[in-house]
């Protein structure tokens, strides 16, 4: 793969050139960053041409993207930080269930890309790595969504009256954890 930066009529972009890639598509990255992947081979005049057409799309999502905070991620990432959130989470998902009293199986630390958490209908709960990079306040968030999750699986009222009852801001948090995004950065 190759990476190769270019300006289009204002609109940057970087390039990556794939061997296996059989057509071009268009990533915008959090922080507003625009990534197109194309064909090795693929002239840059068609590259170009591409994202002309696609530049209303393209400025749609930056707009989006732009106040979204990429978090580390990736493989090398998972396993320098796995522990540490091991123990972050232990501690919290303590400290919380005080006040639930829940009885949960196993915690995993997990390498996922689009999940915060989940929990399984054995009661064991799983959380991805980067909530370490998270403020402490998302942190709890998180634990206390997916603690919840253990008497009511689904996201009804019955679920988020459970989640008020330690966090009566869960709206807000729940707004705030939006802006965090899990990045493939090693």
């Amino acid at each position: 793969m190759a990476y190769n930066c270019h300006m289009e009529e204002d609109l940057a972009y970087e390039r990556v050139a794939s061997r296996g890639a059989r057509r071009m598509s268009i990533v915008v990255q959090p922080g507003g960053k625009v990534i197109v992947r194309a064909p090795r081979f693929m002239p840059e005049t068609t590259i170009q041409k591409f994202v002309r057409e696609k530049s209303t799309w393209i400025q749609k999502h930056q707009s989006r993207m732009r106040h979204i905070v990429p978090l580390p991620g990736g493989r090398k990432s998972y396993l320098t930080q796995k522990e540490r959130a091991r123990a972050l989470v232990q501690e919290r998902v303590v400290h919380w269930n005080k006040q639930y009293g829940f009885s949960y199986g196993r915690i995993s630390i997990k390498n996922t890309k689009h999940t915060w958490g989940s929990c399984s209908k054995r009661g064991n709960l799983n959380f991805n790595f980067a909530v370490v990079f998270l403020p402490p306040e998302l942190v709890d968030y998180v634990i206390v969504h997916e603690l919840c999750h253990l008497k009511e699986h689904n996201h009804s009222v019955a679920f988020w009256n459970l989640v008020a009852q330690a966090m009566p801001n869960y709206m807000v948090l729940r707004r705030a954890l939006r802006r965090y995004a899990m990045y493939g950065i090693s």
